[in-house]
């Protein structure tokens, strides 16, 4: 038969309450401590994760005025290479631009027939044939002034031909060519063509 608690001896009292003390205190850290420390542990954790990435987004930061500074001469470099690699083609411009030079060196520009264009990884060719009438010197500094235009311009298949101008006052030198002017590719990934 089980005993009343007040029977024992004050000693096995003492013990049997210190026994329950201590499954007291494991249950209440169990219960109530264990979980918190878990959680403490695990926000701990992401605490030291969040630093990480501050620490990284501060350098970033940092780095941000070099950045726009790349930025900026890199957008001027593609305005430079945009003037001389159009991202379009445009026959009206480049007939102007030619008819220009070819008035301004006492040339007179008797055709100007573009021809296919022929596409590349980065760009695209865009021959166009061009004659020519007026002196041999003219068509030199045609040919110099076409060389120091902005808008790249390859000149190839040149041919002359001289014709003696029935007043005396010289020749007159008729020649053709393959000018070819270069147009930037952007290719879209998506598409895998041409825009």
């Amino acid at each position: 038969m089980a005993k009343s608690f007040h029977q024992y001896s004050p000693k096995a009292q003492v013990v049997m309450c210190g026994v329950l003390s201590i499954l007291s205190l494991a249950a209440a850290w169990q219960v109530l401590i264990s979980p918190e420390r878990t959680e403490l542990a695990v926000r701990r954790a992401r605490l030291a994760t969040v630093l990480v990435d501050v620490d990284k987004a501060t350098l970033t930061a940092q780095r941000l005025p070099a950045v726009r500074k790349q930025v900026a001469a890199l957008e001027a470099r593609l305005r430079e290479t945009t003037a001389v690699l159009p991202d379009e083609k445009d026959a009206q411009v480049v007939l102007r631009d030619l008819h220009v030079l070819a008035s301004e060196t006492n040339l007179n520009l008797s055709n100007f027939t573009p021809k296919p264009v022929a596409d590349r990884e980065q760009y695209l060719e865009w021959p166009i044939e061009v004659g020519l009438q007026g002196g041999f010197h003219d068509l030199s500094r045609f040919f110099d002034r076409v060389a120091s235009e902005a808008r790249l311009i390859s000149v190839s298949n040149l041919h002359l031909r001289i014709n003696t101008v029935a007043d005396g006052k010289g020749a007159l030198v008729l020649a053709s060519c393959i000018a070819t002017t270069f147009v930037f590719s952007t290719v879209s990934s998506e598409s895998g063509g041409r825009p």
